[in-house]
């Protein structure tokens, strides 16, 4: 008798328990998901019933070993959720006049807009509204485009230039204002604000005047530089048309003559919800204005902010064929754990990213997922000792990433990597306003990715970015697909930027791209051989000595990071490194293009030289920055592909290219 009570409570605790050396955990429901959780042993499986499991707090798996979580029946959906759903009779009771819902939300743990922006820390989102399973939209005033920002009353404080409420990194720290050769000449206050005053901006229409409670509005946009975007909340707005910010911003609010980068726009004013799909939230008075959708069968509402999962001191475990979705944080959180395998998921609605991946890691990754409308990013990709020169050996492999910056446009983006021997394969990346990988760290690898379509928000950015830090070295981009990246601004392929060295590219691709698919900004011991540029109307490559003029004021920084990790280990791992040190370290030296095609290409090289901000561009000849320069190919000829359109289909038996370059080793 006892014996049928416990199979009976555990059934009622949404579990089946099927006595046998490795046991199969069949969860009808969050309660029983957390007690097979905790109640597992290696070689277990649990396997969750089709349908949805709302989450108030994460699920957390600590200490366990060879577990694997996906769904009972694989034509059946299971999706992990973190919000709830607002029940219809709400909305629909809160209807005034045909189309606008106010919404009693004092019942929900609903939260208030977070700065977010260029340069800060990641932070959950605001609790947002979607329909369906699809994102609503904001309120946003103008409904399309942008407002100028063509009048600066007053700079405010700046994280940047005053330092104020930075979290620390030596390159800000040890660069002054004046080393930017873009302080002077920005119109606005001289330099940032330091009397503790925030910014103020004027603005020309009409319309914000009208706005009742303009205190709810968070003002948007990129207020001095075109990589940097932001959101700030408005103090107010005044019968002068200026606007105030209630807080810091990363550089200040100024206009630089010549561009047209400023902008900004005003989300979350009730005022403005005036289509299908849009929203505003007053956290403060606990009311949420909305239009549902026309269709809306189910609207729901993200509140928790801790990554949906957490795994911690694992090893071995799997979670397969899940969706996680509806939450104000990350889908998943792994650290201290070995072996952490997350295949064919799907992360999408939620407000910050997909996964992190510690830096306490090992053997851990995604294969076959989609991360997709995400708030600010994709995947952390962390793992392994710089200094002890430790490989982490994580990993993200045939993963699908776009549209991933819904929140935050700028530095957030489909995979942020840091640490030492972590790899990115097989991916595709496009849609996205910021980069598709952003390269911290050492002997990383990225390979046979197809990035398309991205930075299309931002200036001076780069589909794989890294830079200011001369021990990130070690890295290899090879056998990638860079194509149809066709912005007005300044965005590259592969960007080495403020003195990034030692990095080895080779067997890629580059395509329709509408600025120097490369840049080189200053550094050393970079590599190029075998790639191939085409079909375009520009430069292929672009090159500096910015450490020897403007960005000179960046070298103390750069030997801060240097201390970190340097030792024996680092430098008998890096035989380069003491040439790097026992040069002049602001001259770019040792760099390498060799066995290069440039098919269709305007000029092979645009040289900038820096004399205060004025600069002459696309001079093509041999004061180029490579100290070897071998077996290159300009030509106006079809290098051997079989389809000149797409590149990916491989070459010809003979291509033409062999004749030219007889060593050159193909990709496709």
């Amino acid at each position: 008798m006892k014996k049928v009570v416990a199979v009976l409570s555990l059934f009622l605790c949404g579990i089946i328990f099927f006595p046998a050396s490795a046991r199969d955990w069949k969860v009808r429901n969050v309660t029983g998901l957390r007690k097979a959780l905790e109640s597992s042993e290696p070689g277990d499986r649990i396997l969750l019933k089709g349908g949805e499991y709302r989450l108030t707090e994460p699920l957390d798996i600590k200490q366990k070993e060879g577990i694997y979580m996906g769904p009972a029946n694989a034509r059946k959906r299971v999706e992990i959720k973190g919000g709830v759903e607002i029940p219809r009779k709400a909305w629909r009771a809160g209807r005034r006049g045909r189309k606008l819902c106010r919404i009693d939300i004092s019942n929900l743990p609903v939260v208030d807009f977070i700065q977010k922006g260029h340069g800060r820390l990641n932070s959950p989102s605001w609790s947002e509204i979607f329909a369906d399973g699809t994102i609503m939209r904001l309120s946003r005033w103008p409904d399309e485009g942008w407002m100028p920002l063509d009048s600066v009353v007053r700079t405010g404080i700046s994280v940047r230039f005053d330092g104020a409420g930075y979290p620390g990194d030596p390159i800000l720290q040890m660069s002054s204002p004046s080393a930017d050769p873009t302080i002077s000449g920005v119109a606005g206050d001289e330099g940032a604000s330091r009397d503790g005053s925030f910014g103020i901006i004027y603005f020309r229409d009409e319309h914000p005047l009208g706005w009742a409670c303009p205190e709810m509005g968070i003002l948007s946009g990129c207020f001095r530089y075109g990589w940097s975007d932001e959101m700030v909340r408005i103090l107010s707005v005044n019968a002068d048309h200026t606007l105030e910010v209630r807080d810091t911003t990363f550089y200040g609010f100024g206009v630089r003559p010549g561009e047209n980068f400023q902008h900004w726009c005003v989300f979350n004013m009730p005022e403005e919800v005036n289509e299908a799909g849009e929203y505003a939230l007053d956290s403060e008075r606990r009311i949420l204005y909305m239009i549902p959708p026309k269709s809306a069968k189910r609207i729901e509402i993200s509140l928790l902010e801790d990554p949906l999962i957490r795994i911690s001191g694992c090893r071995e475990i799997t979670i397969e064929g899940i969706r996680f979705s509806c939450s104000r944080g990350d889908g998943i959180g792994i650290s201290g754990s070995f072996g952490i395998s997350i295949d064919d998921c799907d992360f999408y609605n939620l407000g910050e990213r997909a996964v992190t991946i510690e830096a306490d890691c090992r053997n851990c990754g995604l294969s076959l997922c989609r991360v997709y409308d995400t708030g600010a990013g994709g995947v952390v990709l962390d793992g392994g000792d710089r200094r002890r020169i430790i490989r982490g050996d994580n990993y993200v492999e045939d993963c699908v990433f776009h549209d991933y910056n819904r929140l935050e446009k700028s530095m957030r983006p489909g995979v942020t990597m840091r640490g030492l021997g972590n790899r990115v394969s097989g991916c595709e990346f496009y849609n996205s306003d910021t980069q598709a990988i952003l390269m911290h760290g050492n002997d990383q690898l990225i390979e046979r990715c197809d990035i398309h379509h991205v930075c299309q928000k931002v200036d001076d950015c780069g589909a794989i970015y890294y830079g200011r830090n001369p021990s990130e070295r070690g890295s290899v981009i090879r056998w990638n697909y860079f194509h149809d990246i066709i912005v007005p601004r300044n965005v590259r392929a592969i960007y080495h930027d403020d003195g990034a060295c030692a990095c080895e590219v080779y067997g890629n691709v580059f395509n329709r791209i509408s600025s120097p698919p490369v840049q080189i900004g200053g550094g050393s011991d970079i590599v190029y051989h075998d790639n191939i540029f085409m079909n375009l109307d520009c430069a292929a490559i672009k090159t500096d000595r910015r450490l020897k003029t403007w960005g000179k004021d960046r070298l103390p920084a750069h030997f801060a990071y240097i201390a970190q990790v340097d030792g024996p280990e680092f430098r008998e791992h890096y035989p380069e490194f003491a040439s790097y040190l026992e040069g002049d370290t602001s001259e770019p030296s040792r760099n390498v293009l060799e066995r290069n095609v440039f098919y269709n290409v305007r000029w092979i090289f645009e040289k900038v030289e820096w004399s205060s901000r004025d600069y002459n561009d696309r001079c093509e000849g041999t004061d180029n920055f490579f100290s070897r320069m071998t077996d290159n190919w300009k030509t106006t000829e079809n290098p051997g592909f079989k389809d000149i359109d797409n590149p990916q289909a491989g070459f010809e038996a003979d291509p033409p290219l062999k004749e030219h370059i007889p060593a050159f080793q193909t990709a496709f």
